[in-house]
């Protein structure tokens, strides 16, 4: 059965609207919602939200600064958005995470109109819905860092190359000869993708494109990729950064940061270093319940090759690219973090709408459909086993009460059963989907800001810090034991320094007047009494995580 391609799907009309609004009202709702409230979180977000304040404070908007120090293992896209909400709604967590938000409300409508592409509207709602209540990226979304925005300008690349690829005119007169504007807009995408998370970025959308153009054996149209007047709107872009960068810094220091955030992080791993099979477990708890679904595409997708339209082949090779490639291609790194691998987002909710499409025009089978069963039954026994093992893992002790995690673990149980429930009575994916969708919306929204509280004590200093430095004035240092803390130096908008068991006080401190606060994690101060006794230091402040030590003047 051949897909019946929509007119002109690329345009918007009235009819999109409502669909657009919807998507957009319900992705600020969630992805803002109480972001207001929750400190920003060590080691990430701070030290992000402090950068950009710095540019604020100071006027260097070329090189970033975070505790005094260049910053320069990050380009500095990221860090101006944040300074923009700054200057617009003030220096708060809320300015520093609305850039993060507003990318995955970008994302989530970008999703809208590809949906819409291979399927219809309504269709492309329900994907952008998928996106939104996918835990990792929900998460995500709501954290001052720049993976959020790696993905935003990542899947818009993706778009463009897609239906400049996929446009029927396009395609007749020659490809991308008939419409140059999208060929400079693709490029200017790319210089954003750098200019947010460097050259990783460019990396995995070359590796996408490639790889799905060999796998369709479409070999010659890689050529067609090449734009002169596009590359050079990409080189550009870098150096009307890069080369006042560069000039400030130097060279030596410029090819350390390459060297160390190229082969450092991808080879050796010198951060976050992880087993190879690390984002296997991180795909299916992070896209759950989607990810029990998704091999089911992946088998029809591949039982059907022969049969399937090369329309429709396009579209599912080109989402299973986009996905196995972003696992595989992060796999690869020694250097892991769960929120690399959010680029592959869009690419989970897409499958789906291949999914219920199959479903609603019966091309799926019954064989298939029957395959929802262990996926269902999984996502029922998940909470189940996190209710009977709660007792174990709950942090209690942290301030984090059980009837905390009960309550949205109940409500994710009783809306998996009402999935469950619903598909036995309709057998349809879709009407799975839209429960599915329902249920993980509040269940990360009463996740989030029952834990809001316990982030804020034990992954934060915000609440020590107001408590016992706010009215200190600013005649007095503020040290660090063993690490700095980020959150530190962004709540007390003081350099932080920092100390170990070794340091001498007449080095760092000439003047025995001067006063000096030093703040400890509440483990090491237990464990540094003679450190603390020797060097005349006692307690003035704590929390459940931190201590406030003040030197005793001479």
């Amino acid at each position: 059965m051949e897909i019946k391609l929509q007119n002109h799907p690329e345009k918007l009309t009235k009819e999109d609207i409502p669909f657009l609004i919807g998507l957009f009202s319900i992705g600020l709702f969630l992805f803002l919602f109480y972001t207001w409230a929750m400190p920003l979180i060590d080691p990430d977000e701070p030290r992000y939200a402090s950068t950009a304040c710095d540019m604020v404070l100071n006027g260097n908007w070329i090189v970033p600064h975070f505790n005094g120090v260049p910053r320069i293992n990050k380009p500095p896209l990221f860090y101006w958005t944040i300074a923009i909400s700054y200057k617009l709604f003030g220096i708060n967590e809320f300015s520093a995470r609305l850039p993060s938000a507003l990318a995955a409300t970008g994302t989530v409508l970008i999703t809208y109109l590809w949906g819409k592409r291979l399927a219809d509207r309504k269709n492309g709602f329900w994907a952008g819905m998928v996106l939104m209540a996918s835990p990792l990226f929900f998460l995500i979304s709501r954290f001052c860092i720049t993976d959020m925005m790696l993905t935003f300008f990542v899947c818009s690349s993706l778009y463009l190359f897609f239906i400049e690829y996929t446009e029927p005119n396009n395609r007749c007169k020659g490809g991308f000869e008939t419409r140059p504007y999208r060929r400079l807009f693709l490029y200017f995408l790319l210089g954003m993708v750098f200019l947010v998370k460097g050259p990783v970025g460019i990396l995995l959308f070359i590796l996408i494109t490639l790889c799905f153009l060999l796998w369709i054996r479409d070999i010659r149209y890689i050529r067609r990729l090449w734009y002169l007047p596009g590359f050079l709107l990409f080189l550009g872009i870098i150096c009307a950064w890069g080369i006042p960068f560069w000039l400030s810094l130097g060279t030596k220091q410029i090819s350390s940061l390459l060297s160390q955030e190229m082969s450092g992080r991808f080879v050796s791993g010198y951060a976050h270093p992880e087993p190879f099979y690390y984002y296997l477990p991180v795909f299916i708890i992070g896209f759950f319940p989607w990810s029990l679904f998704v091999f089911i595409t992946f088998i029809h997708a591949i039982k059907q090759r022969k049969s399937m339209p090369a329309t429709e082949k396009k579209q599912v090779y080109f989402f299973c690219s986009w996905l196995i490639l972003t696992l595989v291609f992060f796999s690869m790194s020694h250097s892991k973090l769960m929120t690399y691998v959010l680029p592959l987002s869009p690419s989970v909710a897409l499958l789906t709408v291949s999914l219920s499409r199959w479903d609603r025009e019966g091309t799926l089978g019954k064989r298939y459909l029957w395959a929802l069963w262990p996926a269902l039954s999984v996502s029922v026994m998940l909470p189940i086993a996190l209710v009977f093992t709660m007792h174990k893992w709950v942090p209690a002790k942290h301030g984090l009460s059980t009837i905390h995690i009960a309550i949205p673990i109940i409500i994710l149980l009783i809306g998996t059963l009402i999935a469950l429930f619903t598909f036995v009575s309709s057998r349809r994916f879709f009407q799975l989907k839209k429960v599915f969708c329902f249920t993980n919306c509040i269940f990360l929204v009463i996740t989030i800001t029952y834990s809001a509280k316990y982030l804020g004590t034990f992954r934060s200093t915000k609440d020590i810090v107001k408590k016992c430095l706010s009215d200190k004035g600013e005649n007095y240092v503020l040290f660090s034991y063993a690490r700095t803390v980020p959150s530190l130096v962004f709540y007390s908008g003081k350099n932080i320094l920092q100390i170990e068991d070794y340091t001498r006080w007449k080095t760092i401190i000439p003047n025995p007047e001067t006063s000096a606060y030093v703040v400890m994690s509440l483990t090491d101060y237990q464990k540094k009494q003679d450190w603390i006794q020797k060097r005349k230091l006692h307690a003035v402040c704590q929390n459940n995580a931190h201590v406030i030590l003040k030197r005793e003047n001479n």
